[in-house]
């Protein structure tokens, strides 16, 4: 019998169980740093143990090199573990960058869900994310009062543009436009989420892109511009 690999066994659910469960910081009983060493334990007399049985003549230096190899490979869980929070914010980042507007999400020292937007070629910062259900992309504008949805993005969420009174008058860069008002179930960008908004939807041709306007972005605690960054902070 492969006593290694059993005890690799033994780590890789051990670290399964630990990343499903950090958020709690218990796993049985028994806290996560507790449940980790303890885990480690038994894998390393598992293999060392187990080696020993599986031999008729034991090698006290055979047995000390594995219990190097398998020290190290227990430290390596360990700081990977410590540091997972700071590994899963470099892998979102490098996601960020390399599928522009896909929301960085992270969470901040009160517990708080925090979504960095990147700046993209047009200068805009743009967020793909759901529109009860459908998905769509959305630009920032602090220059629109309320969110706004072009007439393909309202179809995708459920709202036929032909049924819709296009009546509220709006101020663009191009003049006046009427846009038809409606409510909205939830609106998502990465992990923040949003319910029970008012929304327009603007005409044929009058927009590319949807507008994530003022209304979505006082319903965050804050938001904030840093560089080619903008970062909103969702409630507690």
């Amino acid at each position: 019998m492969n006593f290694a690999w059993i005890g690799i066994g033994v780590l890789v659910l051990a670290a399964i169980i630990l990343v499903s469960r950090h958020s709690e910081g218990m796993v049985g009983g028994v806290t996560n740093a507790d449940f980790a060493s303890l885990v480690s334990g038994v894998a390393l007399l598992i293999v060392i143990g187990g080696s020993m049985l599986a031999s008729r003549r034991f090698n006290v230096g055979t047995a000390l090199r594995h219990a190097t190899i398998w020290l190290g490979a227990v430290l390596l869980l360990v700081t990977l573990y410590s540091y997972r929070t700071e590994f899963a914010g470099l892998g979102a980042r490098v996601f960020g960058e390399l599928v522009p507007g896909a929301p960085i999400a992270a969470t901040d020292a009160e517990g708080r869900i925090v979504v960095t937007l990147r700046r993209d070629a047009s200068g805009h910062f743009g967020a793909r994310g759901t529109i009860d259900g459908a998905g769509a992309r959305f630009i920032v504008d602090t220059g629109a009062s309320v969110l706004t949805l072009t007439p393909a993005t309202a179809r995708a969420a459920g709202l036929d543009p032909d049924k819709l009174t296009f009546s509220v008058p709006v101020e663009t860069a191009n003049g006046v436009t009427f846009v038809a008002p409606v409510r909205v179930g939830r609106l998502e960008i990465g992990p923040l989420a949003f319910h029970d908004l008012r929304a327009y939807v603007a005409p044929p041709g009058a927009l590319n892109d949807n507008l994530l306007g003022v209304n979505v972005l006082d319903r965050l605690a804050s938001y904030s511009v840093r560089g080619d960054e903008m970062v909103l902070t969702g409630p507690r």
